[in-house]
């Protein structure tokens, strides 16, 4: 998944600890950060703090403040998830403890007044920040207001023990810590906000509701794209039972349930309802973020596309070719192909590269998009490049191969399993030669895969390795280190039994008119790096300024 577009997201995405954990972790970790910083203040700072003054410090500093954010977010801020929220309350727990050990340091009570200060005013605009990039910019006003309840209560408790007021500043000074907290948090509002609109005036989207959306895993439409009727090509292998392999020239994506991100699973699922007996799979052809779904209910228009080929009963041996940047595999089914590419350290290619002149009726290509999934490419291949050039010259050499090889008697076995992810395995038969097909509805391939592909290449003559790049879940691809090898394990046993005399076909049929995102696409890419980048610019000029404002 290439960096520069909106799978940037996939890195800022992490596995939350559950409730039982982060409860008792917030209470535990305040007696450890409490004690430690009363350590440090006793044996670095002049002040005599006696040491039945540790309780109060863990209780009012450390354990109240984040208990009372981490309840009060979630209550006040509609779908903000519990848990999220006790994160969040521990990272700013983090922060505080991290301003204590910086405070034991300071060398006089204005440097000492000026750390607690800037301690208040980082709780506040992370809170802000964290809420705003996880529930949406249009929410600022609420969000000001409940950001402010955690600084709110370790200021009341800084006045309470008597180290607001007893330490001889004048009242301006008192005033003006106050303001530069509010200050702070206007300018912060003010600047996501600039970049909002920057960003919208750039595409219709929010990024901030894309990022939001994203992050809470929602399903929405984007306002985006040109209107296009893309070709379904569908693939029946019929032994008796029937498999189909859909594979639309549309790219499962942007991510999450914006646009088409869950397409490879909305077209496995209805292809396996059960009603028909019938099974059958998503297939991933080559194209870019360009020929997204914006709609992600037009899937029901890529499912109304899928064809009734007619079948035939003979098909060549799997031919392979390596042209050094790309290889092919591919047999001819009667007067049609199946070819299967796999391109080194690419990621996606624009759909002309290798379609353009070719009938999809004629051929499918499939991608198989067998990187490893937490360390893809990012290279993307451009139509009209002097390597798009390049690879089309190899493709037609390597059709022209096929469409001479002998055809002989085929025979194949299937099965799809459904479970936490959904698989497939097709084994064929041909002229004595058996070759297994595996296929994961995952963004690229985990090594457990990979071992299990290794494991079959003694049984088997080919062992080809698939997946359907499918963008459904950032939550499920960003943690993604093992895959169901026990459900594809058990599909590629049953699929070895279950091989018998079948007929192939193949089919290609245009939907009816839908949006693809298409160059929109560069719109929301730029909307993402804009969004990251001017924030985290923006961020840092403001703790900058904040420093120079509190200290000089």
């Amino acid at each position: 998944m290439g960096a520069d577009n909106v799978d940037v997201f996939q890195r800022l995405v992490f596995s939350v600890p559950s409730l039982s954990v982060q409860i008792p972790a917030l209470a535990g970790l305040s007696l450890v950060y409490g004690a430690v910083a009363f350590a440090a203040v006793s044996a670095f700072t002049p002040l005599d703090l006696a040491p039945a003054s540790v309780l109060p410090v863990v209780v009012l500093l450390f354990l109240l403040p984040f208990a009372l954010a981490a309840e009060l977010f979630p209550r006040t801020l509609s779908q903000y998830p519990r848990t999220w929220s006790y994160f969040l309350a521990l990272t700013s727990q983090f922060v505080m403890f991290v301003y204590a050990l910086v405070l034991s340091g300071a060398n006089d009570i204005g440097n000492a007044w000026s750390i607690i200060w800037l301690c208040f005013i980082t709780l506040y605009l992370l809170n802000i920040l964290v809420l705003v990039i996880s529930t949406g910019i249009d929410r600022y006003k609420r969000i000001l207001l409940v950001s402010l309840a955690e600084p709110a209560a370790l200021i009341a408790a800084f006045y309470a023990v008597g180290g607001g007021g007893d330490l001889g500043f004048s009242t301006y000074r008192h005033v003006f810590a106050f303001a530069s907290l509010l200050i702070a948090a206007a300018f912060l509002v003010f600047v996501l906000l600039v970049v909002d609109y920057l960003i919208r005036s750039n595409t219709d989207v929010s990024a901030f509701e894309l990022t939001s959306g994203i992050l809470r895993n929602d399903r929405a439409s984007l306002d985006l794209g040109v209107e296009a009727r893309p070709a379904v090509e569908t693939l029946v292998i019929d032994n008796g039972d029937r498999l189909r392999l859909v594979a639309p020239w549309v790219h499962p994506g942007p991510l999450g349930g914006f646009g088409g991100g869950q397409l490879s699973g909305n077209v496995i699922d209805a292809l396996n309802d059960g009603e028909d007996g019938e099974s059958g799979f998503f297939v991933h052809v080559p194209c870019t973020h360009k020929e997204d779904l914006s709609n992600p209910e037009d899937a029901a228009k890529i499912l109304d596309a899928v064809s009734e080929p007619t079948g035939v009963t003979q098909a060549s041996r799997l031919v392979y070719e390596d042209y050094g940047e790309i290889e092919f595999y591919g047999r001819r089914i009667g007067d049609k192909q199946v070819i299967y590419l796999h391109g080194e350290g690419i990621d996606d290619y624009d759909t002309g590269v290798f379609m353009c002149g070719v009938d999809e009726d004629d051929v499918l290509l499939m991608d198989l998009h067998k990187h490893d999934l937490q360390d893809g490419p990012e290279k993307e291949i451009l139509y009209g490049s002097a390597e798009a050039d390049r690879l089309k010259a190899h493709f037609d050499d390597f059709r022209d191969r096929l469409a001479e090889e002998p055809v002989h008697d085929y025979a194949a076995g299937f099965e799809v399993v459904q479970s936490t992810q959904d698989v497939v395995a097709i084994v064929e038969r041909v002229d004595s030669e058996s070759v297994l097909l595996m296929g994961i509805d995952t963004n690229g391939i985990t090594p457990d895969v990979r071992s299990l592909a290794a494991e079959y290449e003694t049984e088997f003559d080919d062992v080809l390795v698939f997946s359907t790049d499918t963008h459904a879940s950032i939550h499920e691809l960003a943690n993604m280190t093992r895959s169901n090898v026990e459900a594809l394990d058990a599909a590629v046993e049953r699929a070895s039994e279950d091989v018998a005399p079948a007929t192939v076909g193949l089919a290609s049929q245009q939907t009816q008119p839908l949006k693809l995102l298409k160059t929109d696409y560069n719109g929301l890419v730029f909307s993402v790096n804009i969004l990251i980048r001017l924030t985290i610019i923006a961020l840092f000029i403001l703790y900058v300024v904040l420093v120079l404002w509190l200290f000089f």
